[in-house]
């Protein structure tokens, strides 16, 4: 969680590329090149995390993890909570590891 939103603030298009599917990569580079060069710095305060569900089905592990804690995206400001739903999927063979599929925010 942490890496992926340090990778944001920081426009970092390839470390984005390296933990997400081809799908959610194509909507966050979308994000970014509208964010323009407007910096971003978000601070996590807390951060709890809950696996949801696994299963396995069409050739594909995939997991529902929920993200919530408090995070300060401006300095000196007080955090505000928020809770987010990841969906990750990998392959059930091969030694690809766990990309993000899509991220649901549900404050």
């Amino acid at each position: 969680f942490i890496r992926l939103q340090h990778a944001n603030d920081r426009k970092d298009y390839y470390a984005l590329r390296d933990v997400t599917t081809d799908d959610l990569y194509d909507s966050l580079a979308a994000d970014l090149r509208t964010r323009g060069n407007a910096m971003q710095h978000t601070d996590v305060v807390t951060l709890d995390a809950t696996l949801l569900e696994v299963l396995t089905e069409s050739g594909s592990h995939r997991a529902s993890v929920k993200f919530s804690g408090q995070i300060r995206e401006q300095a000196g400001a007080a955090p505000s909570p928020f809770a987010e739903v990841w969906h990750l999927s990998k392959p059930v063979t091969g030694s690809q590891g766990w990309l993000i599929a899509g991220i649901e925010q549900i404050s």
